[in-house]
């Protein structure tokens, strides 16, 4: 498996060279190590948009990105980094229901990245925590909301994914004894995820960034670790059982022709380019106009600027991809998608960390002013 991802990500590093300001580690296990030299082939399908200094009170409005979507359907709770908390349960919704989690684990991909450095967060909610009145309760040493805090366990499920799998499979003892070792995997890994959570006010956005990929490596792990319970529990169904873990969806009387299927792929492109690209572009002007930074300090913007459209270009990659029809195809997709995030992820870090260094401490509290 490690041979797969080290496969993956080499094909990544031919997709799109690192900054010149030095070479990144994926992680604290050091996989991505000496990818250097690449191509711009897929790049180049996508261009980037000249980077400008925006002026005006128009300019700041065009800029300032939509409020995201209040997170739906929780099971596990807080499981993930503060930009993406539902980050398992997407990872195991996709390999279980990928009619239910396809356009929630696709949909991620730069405005993880982007979330992360500017300190916007939708982190779930909780019903437990609110007054009879509705309002949030308040924690009484910050004064801050308490779903603020980090890894917050309300409203989850312990017996998630195997409850939602027992009520629509009819399973033999034997495979009652499999799925119970599939979720006391699933549990395991929840526990460990949680243990790495950082609270997303406790760190400046550069080490917010580091913390990311952190979180997302133990995510990625926390994967991988379920593909033996999940394989031989796998082998237990029968074929009828099998199927009910691929797509649902209608397929139609008769398969689309090369046309109709070109289209569709390039509305999908289209889509992914549009939320990944323009979310690195439009995070970058809100940084400038907020910061206002200096001609020593253009440079440097620029080169993050270059470093975010480039790796927003790269996750689109990920976000195209054929959904696979067998679960542990699935749970290895989603691996290479969290895999490709935190790639980016840790490019960009370079380039970022530079430009924050140059920062004044007046740039930096606006910088930080950003979260609210």
């Amino acid at each position: 498996m490690r041979g797969r991802t080290i496969l993956f990500i080499a094909m990544l590093g031919a997709t799109i060279p690192l900054p010149e300001a030095g070479h990144a580690q994926l992680s604290p296990q050091g996989v991505i190590g000496g990818i250097t030299r690449p191509f711009r082939h897929m790049l180049g399908h996508y261009p980037r948009a000249r980077h400008h200094r925006a002026r005006g009170a128009g300019a700041v409005a065009a800029a300032t990105p939509a409020e995201p979507p209040a997170i739906a359907g929780s099971r596990l709770g807080w499981v993930g980094p503060p930009a993406w908390p539902n980050a398992y349960e997407d990872v195991l919704g996709f390999t279980f229901w990928p009619d239910d989690y396809t356009s929630r684990l696709r949909s991620r991909g730069f405005d993880v990245i982007a979330d992360t450095i500017t300190g916007r967060f939708d982190v779930p909610r909780t019903s437990a925590r609110v007054a009879t009145t509705g309002a949030a309760v308040k924690n009484d040493a910050t004064g801050e909301n308490s779903v603020e805090r980090c890894g917050d366990t309300s409203n989850t499920e312990s017996n998630w994914p195997a409850a939602r799998i027992e009520r629509t499979l009819e399973l033999s003892d034997a495979q009652h004894a499999s799925l119970g070792k599939l979720q006391l995997a699933a549990a395991q890994s929840v526990k460990k995820i949680r243990a790495d959570c950082v609270a997303p006010g406790a760190l400046a956005p550069p080490d917010r960034l580091r913390a990311l990929v952190q979180t997302l490596w133990t995510v990625r792990d926390a994967g991988i670790s379920m593909r033996a319970p999940l394989k031989n529990f796998y082998d237990t169904l029968t074929q009828p059982k099998k199927n009910s873990f691929a797509s649902q969806k209608p397929q139609g009387n008769s398969p689309p022709d090369a046309r109709t299927a070109n289209i569709g792929m390039n509305k999908q492109y289209q889509a992914c380019a549009t939320q990944n690209v323009e979310k690195a572009e439009r995070m970058i002007k809100e940084i400038e106009m907020r910061i206002r930074p200096d001609k020593n300090q253009a440079q440097s913007l620029e080169n993050f600027h270059k470093a975010s459209a480039d790796m927003a270009k790269l996750l689109i990659a990920s976000c195209v991809q054929p959904v696979p029809v067998d679960p542990m195809a699935r749970l290895d997709a989603a691996s290479d998608q969290l895999t490709a995030i935190n790639y980016a992820a840790t490019t960009v870090q370079i380039a970022f960390d530079d430009f924050y260094l140059k920062l004044g401490n007046e740039q930096k509290a606006r910088f930080d002013a950003l979260a609210r």
